[in-house]
């Protein structure tokens, strides 16, 4: 073993080298014509795990993104490691040509790919590295841990622990991915119970720029640890989460569907269920007022009680509130709620979201609402219009959770008080619609911020999950918690790679 593995390492580290700097010297590609040399050096390293463009398995990741926006990337290559050490010698082959070449080589972090805006999860002209083939999904002894590999969806590990009667504070879209969610910070039916859903990860696993293999937890690593817990994709590749469970049956929950004219009664059902005195933590509410081009406005409330008690007192001013236009209230599983959630948002349509917050004020609501009602009339005859405003409540019931379990880096606190986090999700069908309907939900997020500050209602945290391109949620944190993201940055990945190679996410030095 001790001689194959000094193979491996001449190999890499001599052999490899030595044939790109020819290479490089010489724009001669050893073998492997019209590729990339790090597309070169990746096959080199990984061989069968690195497809090109026309080969099936890179046909299949691109298909599988969120959003066309994502899809329409054509990356030179991609990688689909199966292990910790594949992701290790692809970052360090990346290494070795960024090492010997002039310019940079670009490469994007996919987990899931469920965030919609373009570069964020794949690239042109660089290399995409797809984690999909990571999704094990496993738990420790006592079952108290659950280990998950950052290719994972959140439907792979609900199928898993459903079956335990056990759950674990995650995504309530079946197709998010695990990675992507996790280190946006998170957001939970069980999030008034738990917290964020980075606040119960126990350590991470991830692979830094140098290459090196490093647990990140409370007593390995404590200064990363806080960093991952909201820190997107800055400091290194996430191999794998390890997250407490819980023991978790069946739960009341599912969809009430109304129709707009009811919409009054709802934003003040919503401001008091949201209120920061006597929130329920087994309540969980997610309110949208939808418009689509087929069959115009409606309102729906997405509605979870995660005991198997039927209609408690928390949501009885909603199940009440009449007329109902259909109800898809029951006891059932974690998998099943999830995978409706994910049907009203199929892959395979452009799509843009962007999001801000501010306290909770039933008056201000309501002009949240009318300006979100003005904006859509330019845009209503665009193809296959969705145009969705989306409330959830933060309250002190969620943010207070972080700091007994550690802390994270999303810089919000029980004394924000009661919080509303507000999202314009949208989705058409034309390329040539872009602009004007992200120009539409663009300024009608100004309009929301503009007037949140007047009122005295503005709060700086954008939900990186969320968030659009042009936002920038890592300063809506507060400059404390941003400062020490770049301390981790530096410490870790003091060269940059993560800064510079990787275009995708939100970087830490934008200033």
């Amino acid at each position: 073993m001790v001689i194959i593995a000094g193979t491996i390492r001449l190999l890499f580290f001599v052999i490899v080298p030595l044939i790109l700097s020819v290479f490089l010297a010489t724009r001669l590609t050893p073998s492997i014509n019209s590729k990339s040399v790090q597309c070169t050096a990746l096959s080199l390293a990984l061989g069968s795990k690195v497809s090109y463009p026309g080969h099936g398995v890179y046909v299949s990741s691109l298909r599988s993104y969120f959003s066309a926006q994502e899809a329409q990337l054509s990356p030179s290559c991609v990688v689909s490691p199966t292990s910790n050490k594949d992701v290790a010698t692809a970052v360090k082959a990346l290494a070795v040509v960024n090492a010997l070449s002039k310019s940079r080589c670009k490469f994007a972090i996919r987990g899931g790919g469920h965030t919609p805006w373009a570069g964020s999860a794949n690239i042109d002209r660089g290399v995409t590295i797809d984690l999909r083939g990571m999704h094990h999904v496993s738990v420790n002894a006592d079952q108290a841990i659950i280990s998950v590999g950052s290719g994972a969806i959140w439907g792979d590990v609900y199928t898993y622990l459903d079956a335990m009667n056990l759950s674990v504070s995650g995504g309530r879209v079946s197709e998010v991915g695990v990675g992507g969610l996790t280190t946006g910070g998170g957001l939970s039916f069980f999030s008034p119970r738990y917290g964020f859903v980075c606040d119960n990860v126990v350590n991470y696993e991830i692979v830094l720029a140098s290459g090196k293999i490093v647990n990140a937890n409370e007593h390995e690593n404590p200064d990363l640890w806080i960093a991952l817990k909201g820190g997107n994709n800055n400091f290194g590749v996430i191999t794998r989460f390890d997250l407490r469970t819980f023991p978790q049956g069946k739960f009341w929950g599912g969809v009430i569907y109304y129709p707009i004219s009811t919409a009054s009664e709802q934003i003040k059902a919503f401001s008091n269920f949201g209120s920061a005195n006597g929130y329920d933590p087994y309540a969980a509410l997610i309110q949208s007022f939808g418009f689509n081009s087929a069959q115009g406005f409606g309102i729906a409330n997405s509605i979870e009680y995660t005991k198997p008690v039927v209609n408690p007192p928390a949501f009885e001013p909603f199940t009440s509130m009449q007329p109902q236009y259909a109800s898809t209230m029951r006891i059932s599983n974690l998998s099943d709620f999830t995978g409706e959630q994910s049907a009203f948002s199929p892959n395979g349509h452009r799509q843009f979201y962007v999001t801000t917050t501010f306290k909770n004020d039933a008056p201000f609501l309501q002009e949240v609402f009318n300006i979100f009602n003005a904006s859509l009339q330019p845009i209503a005859g665009v193809a296959g219009l969705v145009y969705s405003l989306t409330f959830q409540p933060i309250p002190p019931a969620i943010t207070n959770k972080s700091a007994p379990l550690g802390g994270n880096s999303l810089g919000l606190d029980p004394s924000d008080g009661a919080l509303v986090l507000c999202l314009l999700s949208t989705s058409w069908s034309l390329p040539a619609d872009d602009n004007r309907v992200t120009d539409a939900g663009k300024d009608l997020f100004a309009q929301i911020d503009v007037k949140s500050q007047a009122a005295g209602l503005f709060n700086r945290f954008k939900y990186l999950n969320y968030a659009a391109s042009f936002q920038d949620p890592i300063s809506g944190y507060g400059p404390t918690s941003k400062a020490k993201l770049q301390a981790a940055s530096r410490k870790y990945d003091p060269q940059g790679i993560f800064q510079t190679s990787v275009p995708g996410g939100y970087k830490l030095f934008t200033d």
